[in-house]
């Protein structure tokens, strides 16, 4: 046994010890990650000995087979060495390369496109995602991204008029909105805008007989059936308005009475002194022309606006014949909007023009651009005057679309109580087109 011994562990040809080759650097994680094999069953007593191959980079996993001396295998008795763990690899045991060949640098590992935190859990480092930022987030909440999100509806509404509604009733074939109806639901959406404070509107005109009273009348009709809040007009005219008789007299009270009343202090306060026609639109009379003890001045105006714009949304100013007057003064120094009402002649295209100069001349000048002009036919038949020249005209000193041409009315005309469902299909559009007009402004931020 120990002639056995001696050639295992002496003899040149058989497996190097740890103790025989170099010293060589172990890294400590490899040592500790590889576990040693098991002992190989010793070989046949008949079998001789042969060297391990020549050394290619590496170092063998298992050791050569030992010489038996008998058919029994080698008690394991403590003398025997275990074999050695696989040599790392590294640069001090690879094989030598050519000088002129570079070794390969390693691909550089990309930086993680997500911020990670390390927490200590158990003394074992866990990497959990850190927490995202509000600044990286922004400051914008999800729902009001869904405003935008455009939604269809599963059921077409039905038209109302016209060819579409009559197959709708007797096939049920539903057709959808028309053109015209679909334009109409559009300005219906202009003047539902919201309006910022008391939205004030002054309707001006140089001439007398224009119909600047038939216009206030008619326009604060529409905006009250289409919007449904609380909107009154306020007889501005220092020579005897009849704003309250063209919208259905209710009450006898004026502006008067409304200015000497110092206990003020609700609603229903201000609706004892003043009129509702059909279309719940609210009118303020002016005081009686001959039992007048003074002229309605910019005072007046101004003190009413005060406590009337806590109550109301829409304040419509019917105006007098001039520019000139205290009472013209004081609607122009507080109004939002300005409608220039001018008849369909020669004359009252004249006069219209030296409003629209006079405001541009006078500081005006953004006033005018929140204006709309109105060619009233105030006479049946053909004017003497191109009102298609003219339109294009007064559109080159007030923005686009806002120059409204209304035809003549036979209820008008008439000069009694203006009912907005008795005006004709035309001329109710041609207003409504100016309501909406005017709407466009509610949203701005420049006032007076």
């Amino acid at each position: 046994m120990s002639a056995d011994y001696d050639r295992l562990f002496h003899s040149p040809d058989a497996a190097r010890t740890a103790d025989d080759e170099p010293e060589r650097e172990t890294p400590p994680a490899a040592a500790e990650s590889v576990t040693p094999p098991a002992m190989p069953a010793a070989a046949p007593r008949t079998q001789t000995s042969v060297a391990p191959p020549p050394w290619q980079g590496g170092v063998t996993s298992q050791m050569p087979p030992l010489p038996a001396t008998g058919p029994q295998p080698l008690p394991n008795n403590g003398m025997m060495r275990a074999p050695q763990a696989p040599a790392p690899t590294g640069a001090r045991h690879e094989q030598p390369r050519h000088a002129s060949v570079p070794a390969p640098r390693p691909a550089p590992v990309p930086a993680p496109t997500q911020h990670f935190a390390e927490v200590e859990v158990d003394r074992r480092p866990v990497v959990q995602p850190a927490p995202t930022s509000a600044a990286s987030m922004g400051n914008h909440r999800a729902i009001d991204a869904l405003s935008h999100v455009g939604v269809r509806s599963a059921v077409k509404m039905p038209s109302q008029r016209g060819w579409r509604h009559w197959i709708y009733l007797l096939t049920r074939i539903n057709l959808g909105l028309s053109p015209d109806e679909l334009y109409e639901m559009d300005l219906h959406a202009r003047i539902r805008r919201n309006a910022r404070d008391s939205y004030q509107i002054g309707i001006f005109g140089l001439k007398g007989g224009v119909g600047k009273t038939a216009v206030t009348v008619a326009l604060g009709s529409a905006l009250s059936t289409i919007r449904g809040d609380r909107i009154l007009a306020i007889d501005a005219d220092p020579d005897g308005g009849n704003l309250a008789d063209r919208a259905g007299r209710q009450s006898a009270a004026t502006i008067a009475d409304l200015l000497s009343d110092k206990e003020l202090h609700r609603y229903n306060d201000i609706r004892a002194y003043t009129s509702m026609n059909g279309a719940n639109l609210e009118v303020l009379s002016s005081e009686e022309y001959s039992a007048a003890r003074r002229e309605f001045n910019d005072e007046d105006w101004k003190t009413a606006t005060e406590i009337v714009s806590r109550y109301y949304n829409l304040v419509l100013a019917d105006c007098g014949a001039g520019l000139f007057q205290p009472g013209a003064r004081g609607v122009l120094s507080t109004v939002s909007g300005l409608v220039i009402v001018a008849s369909a002649s020669i004359d009252g295209a004249r006069q219209a023009a030296i409003t629209m100069d006079w405001l541009r001349q006078n500081g005006y000048q953004d006033l005018l651009g929140r204006s709309c002009v109105v060619i009233n036919h105030v006479v049946p038949g053909k004017p003497n005057i191109d009102v298609e020249d003219l339109v294009q005209q007064f559109e080159r000193h007030v923005a686009p679309g806002r120059v409204v041409v209304l035809p003549w009315d036979k209820h008008i005309a008439a000069g009694t109580e203006i009912q907005l469902d008795l005006l004709g299909k035309q001329f109710r559009r041609r207003v409504v087109e100016l309501a909406a007009s005017l709407s466009d402004d509610f949203d701005r931020l420049e006032r007076r």
